[in-house]
């Protein structure tokens, strides 16, 4: 088991910006579920590697759905997996546009 504590806290969070559209990123460690206080919500932390550089994936649920339907629910089991990766526009909850992340594909 890998202890990913000090990835989350320290790690920067993956951006839109980061994520060139097909972009793969490798899974690097086990996801964990957090809560987001500012909005009480559980969220699901991906520690992912793109390009050298290692970030957190805050994946929503239809990101973790995607994923789920083909890898399992075991992140244990996710670890060296890449997901194919595009952006796109949608709305914060203000009503801005902004852009996000989606998991376009899984590499097996």
């Amino acid at each position: 088991m890998v202890d990913i504590q000090d990835f989350t806290k320290a790690g920067e969070f993956l951006r839109a910006e980061n994520v060139k559209d097909g972009a793969a990123a490798t899974i690097i460690g086990v996801a964990e579920v957090v809560h987001n206080d500012m909005y009480d919500k559980d969220r699901l932390h991906i520690p992912v590697e793109i390009t050298s550089k290692k970030y957190t994936f805050d994946c929503s649920k239809t990101n973790a759905r995607t994923i789920t339907e083909t890898l399992g629910a075991e992140t244990e089991k996710w670890v060296g997996k890449q997901l194919q990766l595009e952006t796109y526009k949608t709305k914060t909850s203000d009503g801005k546009m902004t852009n996000a992340t989606n998991v376009k594909n899984i590499i097996l």
